[in-house]
C-alpha cells in the first residue's frame, strides 16, 4: 500500500483521469452501483469493511451531493484526500483545505485560501488574494481576479468570470459564462453579462 492508493466516492470520470495521470492507484468506487470505467466496491455502507483491509487508502470525495462531502469529511478525515495537480501553477502561501481537489492547468495565485472539499477544475484562475469557502466547485475555465472573497456551498459555472475585490455570498451558483461584476449577496441562481439574480433561495446545483 502506497500513499497514492485511493478509493473514490461515485465515479466522475474527469476524476478518475485526473488521478490516473498522476499515478494513483484507484481501487475502486463506493455508492450507486454504474457503468464505469473502475471497479464496483458496494454501497457506502461497505467502506468501513475496506477500511479495516486497508486503513492507510486515501478516499475521495470532492464531488457529489454537498451531505455526503460533509459526512464523509468528518467521519474520515484522516483518510480525505487533499490533490494538487503538479500541472497546476502554483503560487506562495496557498492554503488548501482537507479534501479539496485542484485538477490540472489550474492558476492559483499567491495568498490564496480554500476551504475544505472544494473542487477547482480543469484551466481555472484564481489570483493574488482570493479566498474561497469550504464545499464550493468552481467549474472549468473561469476566472476570479485578486481580492475575491466566494463563500461556501457555491458553484462558479464553466468560463464564469470573476472581477477583482468582490464578495460572493454563501449558497450562490452562477450560470456558463456570466460576467459577475457586482457583490452577490442573495441566495440563488445568477447568470448572464452582467450577472443578475434569476432564481431566489435555490438553484439547481449539479
Amino acid at each position: 500500500m502506497t500513499n497514492k492508493d485511493v478509493i473514490l466516492i461515485g465515479a466522475e470520470e474527469d476524476i478518475i483521469l485526473e488521478l490516473n495521470n498522476s499515478n494513483y492507484k484507484i481501487h475502486g468506487f463506493f455508492g450507486n452501483k454504474k457503468k464505469a470505467n473502475i471497479r464496483y466496491l458496494g454501497t457506502f455502507s461497505k467502506i468501513d469493511s475496506f477500511l479495516k483491509k486497508k486503513p492507510k487508502v486515501k478516499i475521495c470525495i470532492a464531488m457529489g451531493p454537498l451531505n455526503i462531502r460533509k459526512k464523509f469529511l468528518q467521519k474520515y478525515k484522516k483518510n480525505i484526500l487533499t490533490y494538487i495537480s503538479d500541472r497546476a501553477f502554483k503560487g506562495i502561501k496557498i492554503k488548501i483545505g482537507k479534501g479539496s481537489f485542484i485538477q490540472s492547468y489550474c492558476f492559483l495565485g499567491n495568498n490564496l485560501k480554500i476551504g475544505n472539499c472544494c473542487k477547482i477544475n480543469v484551466r481555472s484562475n484564481l489570483h493574488h488574494d482570493v479566498k474561497v469557502g469550504s464545499f464550493t466547485d468552481i467549474a472549468p475555465n473561469s476566472t476570479v481576479l485578486g481580492n475575491v472573497v466566494i463563500g461556501s456551498e457555491c458553484y462558479i459555472g464553466s468560463g464564469t468570470i470573476i472581477r477583482e475585490k468582490l464578495k460572493i455570498s454563501n449558497n450562490i451558483m452562477t450560470g456558463i459564462n456570466s460576467a459577475v461584476v457586482k457583490n452577490l449577496n442573495v441566495k440563488g441562481l445568477y447568470y448572464g453579462v452582467p450577472a443578475k439574480l434569476k432564481k431566489k433561495n435555490s438553484y439547481p446545483r449539479p
